[in-house]
């Protein structure tokens, strides 16, 4: 007798299945099987996606990228005037021998060719504006590279021998509860550049741990190289880094395999040679930066003194970029208490040189963010410079989450520390994700009052289901939960019920205290600022009329 179609579908899912699972294993150790992975990936990215800028707001560092993007691939040119012409004035652009230039590192801009060359095959150039340019680079370059970032942080943390429990909330963590959030879905370039870093480092320590044989380890340590150049090329930044990358080579493998050094650099070349080569031919030479021909006054002075603007570092710079409540690392995202411990733990498991690596790395990023006068980058929320970093940071917290496990209530705060991270960055995220720069509280001087209006950021409840307001909104708290809930789910694990109970209202500790600190800052902004900012909000969410 013939199987039927429902056999069919059976055996079809059986076939799928089989085939999923081998392919995992060829690619990683799931821990907890193939399916939670794309659960988790699913949710991941529907989060990522869920919320979105309104259409007429684009950020100067944005659109700057966009502008080179669409010089080369619509006027076979680096100089960005025409799209000036066409899409209107910025204020992040450099000025040389007559002709406009980006002021930011080529990198960004050459990935976006891509998907605008793509587009522009079925398309004028006149059915584009800045705003349809910014949002292609945001769906199609930004979520897909964040994502893989996202599967790669598990992917090392399992070379590294973690339980899935700890992969479950260091990777939620990172790529929700942080920074990487909101620049993982806006079209700057600092958490391409951790999701390089990050990678970098896996393929060498990879390359540290593979069993002698020539192909694996130089294919690894080639693959090294050419993200190490590629975060180079994206910012101007990530030099030092990717110098530490390389240093860490000659240390790890020279003295034993001299030749090992050749690929690593190998790798790294072509994007060095892009990056020289662009400086020569839009400013002049290879080590000529575009901070050296900045148009706008206002950046001139800012960026005039010092190099490129980075000097000496100051305590107001500090506490503002790891405290203040709109900007500050450590009370928008919590999780990274846990680093400097972690890097202690780190230590003693024998992974010295990594840590040695990741503590200098974060050591830069602190002096780089406390010695510029721009620490707080312009709008946004949570602190933009030191995004290039959290990858690497994210390692060492790892290791204090598997310490902590090992006690109920240590484990529940540090939990507790991912969920106070996530809470924070979806609600702001959902509501508007571009906070202005002198709203230094944004609860309250921004969440709330917008919610109280009821015109929040577009989102996908608009489209698919019709949704407007705080009722939009209703699917992305549902989703909040379910993150939530894989946060909490390794509780399971070894614990009885009220175990499990108890550390779920341990880990609420960290979320009353972020509540608490917020309720007693109490609002930065005047009545008057406030209402003018809703009335701003206002006639965006009325189409801009």
């Amino acid at each position: 007798m013939p199987p039927t179609m429902i056999e069919r579908l059976r055996l079809a899912w059986g076939v799928l299945g089989a085939g999923a699972r081998q392919l995992g294993d060829g690619l990683a150790p799931w821990g907890r099987g193939w399916r939670w992975e794309l659960l988790l990936g699913v949710l991941v990215f529907v989060l990522l996606a869920y919320s979105r800028m309104f259409p007429e707001i684009s950020v100067p560092n944005e659109r700057s990228r966009a502008y080179l993007t669409v010089a080369i691939v619509d006027d076979g040119t680096l100089s960005i005037d025409q799209p000036l012409d066409r899409f209107g004035a910025i204020l992040d652009r450099s000025l040389r021998d007559g002709r406009y230039y980006t002021d930011k590192a080529p990198g960004m801009s050459l990935l976006g060719v891509v998907p605008y060359w793509l587009a522009r095959r079925f398309t004028a150039a006149e059915d584009w504006s800045v705003d349809d340019v910014i949002n292609l680079m945001r769906t199609w370059l930004m979520l897909p590279i964040t994502l893989l970032g996202f599967f790669w942080m598990r992917r090392f943390l399992r070379r590294l021998e973690f339980e899935p429990s700890a992969v479950d909330v260091t990777s939620l963590a990172w790529t929700l509860g942080t920074s990487a959030f909101h620049y993982g879905t806006a079209f700057y370039g600092h958490q391409v550049v951790a999701v390089c870093l990050l990678g970098s480092l896996d393929l060498i320590h990879a390359a540290e741990t593979t069993e002698p044989g020539w192909s694996r380890i130089h294919l690894r340590l080639l693959g090294a190289g050419a993200l190490a150049g590629m975060a180079g090329l994206t910012e101007y930044q990530a030099g030092i880094p990717a110098a530490l990358l390389l240093l860490y080579v000659v240390v790890a493998f020279v003295p034993r395999r001299p030749l090992t050094l050749a690929p690593f650099v190998l790798g790294a070349v072509p994007f060095a040679v892009l990056l020289f080569g662009y400086d020569t031919l839009a400013f002049g030479g290879p080590f000529e930066l575009s901070y050296g021909y900045l148009a706008h006054p206002v950046l001139q002075e800012i960026h005039g003194h010092g190099i490129a603007g980075v000097t000496v570092p100051e305590w107001q710079y500090a506490l503002g970029g790891f405290l203040s409540l709109d900007r500050g690392l450590f009370s928008t995202s919590p999780i990274f208490l846990l680093s400097i411990p972690g890097l202690v733990f780190m230590w003693r498991e024998g992974l010295r040189r990594m840590a040695v690596l990741i503590g200098v790395g974060m050591l830069y990023f602190g002096l780089f963010i406390s010695g510029t006068e721009m620490w707080y980058a312009g709008w946004g929320f949570g602190p933009r410079l030191l995004v290039p970093m959290m990858g690497w940071a994210m390692l060492p917290v790892a290791f204090c989450l598997r310490r902590a496990a090992r006690r109920l209530t240590t484990d529940g705060l540090a939990c507790g520390l991912a969920l106070a991270g996530i809470a924070y960055h979806q609600v702001v995220h959902g509501v508007f994700p571009e906070l202005p720069e002198d709203a230094t509280n944004p609860v309250v001087d921004v969440v709330l009052p917008v919610l109280n209006a009821g015109t929040v950021s577009p989102n996908l409840a608009n489209g698919l289901l019709g949704w407007q307001g705080v009722r939009s909104l209703l699917p992305l708290f549902a989703l909040v939960l379910l993150a939530g809930a894989a946060i909490l789910r390794g509780a399971a694990e070894g614990r009885t019920r009220d175990e499990r109970v108890a550390r779920v209202f341990v880990a609420l500790v960290p979320l009353l205290l972020l509540a608490l600190l917020i309720l007693i800052a109490g609002q930065g902004w005047t009545g008057p600022e406030q209402d003018g900012f809703l009335r701003w909000l206002g006639k965006l969410g009325a189409g801009g009329e």
